[in-house]
């Protein structure tokens, strides 16, 4: 048993799945100063100077976590992807985990407290000119009325910056697992049903018709999807980065010498089911940015 502290586009080789890219779903078109203290005082009158207001500093917003408690669970996936084997038996100690994805408004305060980059293009190994202008246009943070979107186009460090700033964490993958599908062994956050209109994504079934959807959703519009513990989103909408590197289970974390971090959830551009599996998994260099990569946070209890 493995004992887990409480506490990522396009697809390379490294073997046949360990790969720095995304799934096959990658393919897939979308189309698819500083305020001064000093104050002058007026002459002559020995007149004290105003006490000077403040300038606000941002601050993390009280972002809705749900509490996650220890347990075992089966993690990964007999009949899924080489990369979800051998299923194994994890512990995983008491934590909390964002209800939902940052959002661009969350994280915007990060960037006005100047502890976060905005980041509003995609970068990946390879990425012509053409497509890097292509793709950046689903980047949540230039487009108006996302601010309730998923923050995307963000890399592994900016993600971590982010959660550091808000006094939290990435979550390791098996945390990440755990929250979405709990001690039960089921496919899919909700359970064993396919996906359909539970998630946002872009495969037959989902509300806005297969194909159709052209952008990201608003954070926390299904809640048919949620998760056994109340977390929405784990299914769909973005990729979420994890701490974890991205190795064959049968690597112990420690020996995993591949830079890459696991990636989990599924995105909003996808269309195969398969993808919003609660144990599907994929590696992402860390200065890689993606249209369909998010990210939330987690901390101890």
């Amino acid at each position: 048993m493995l004992s887990v502290g409480g506490g990522a586009a396009i697809a390379l080789a490294v073997g046949l799945y360990f790969t720095v890219g995304a799934k096959d779903e990658k393919k897939d078109d979308a189309s698819t100063g500083s305020a001064s203290d000093k104050h002058e005082r007026p002459a002559p009158a020995p007149t004290p100077a105003p006490t000077p207001v403040p300038t606000a500093v941002p601050t993390p917003a009280a972002a809705t976590m749900v509490a996650i408690p220890a347990g075992s669970f089966a993690m990964g996936s007999d009949t899924g992807e080489a990369d979800e084997k051998p299923v194994h038996q994890v512990s995983v100690k008491a934590f909390s985990i964002d209800v939902t994805e940052v959002t661009v408004a969350e994280y915007r305060a990060c960037v006005s407290a100047e502890r976060c980059t905005a980041s509003s293009t995609v970068e990946w190994s390879g990425l012509s000119a053409g497509d890097r202008q292509k793709y950046s246009e689903y980047c949540n943070w230039t487009q108006q009325g996302r601010d309730k979107h998923p923050m995307n186009c963000v890399d592994w460090n900016q993600a971590e910056a982010y959660c550091g700033w808000a006094s939290k964490r990435l979550p390791t993958e098996e945390e990440w697992e755990y929250a979405a599908r709990g001690s039960d062994g089921r496919s899919y956050p909700w359970g064993a049903a396919a996906p359909a209109a539970q998630a946002c994504w872009n495969g037959e079934g989902n509300d806005l018709g297969k194909s159709n959807r052209k952008s990201t959703c608003p954070v926390g519009s299904y809640h048919g999807g949620a998760s056994p513990f109340g977390a929405l989103d784990m299914a769909g909408n973005v990729w979420e980065w994890t701490s974890s590197k991205y190795c064959p289970y049968t690597v112990a974390s420690n020996s995993c010498a591949n830079a890459a971090r696991v990636n989990r959830g599924g995105s909003w551009y996808g269309g195969d089911p398969s993808y919003l599996r609660a144990a599907n998994r994929f590696g992402l260099a860390p200065a890689d940015r993606d249209y369909g990569v998010g990210f939330r946070c987690a901390r101890a209890p």
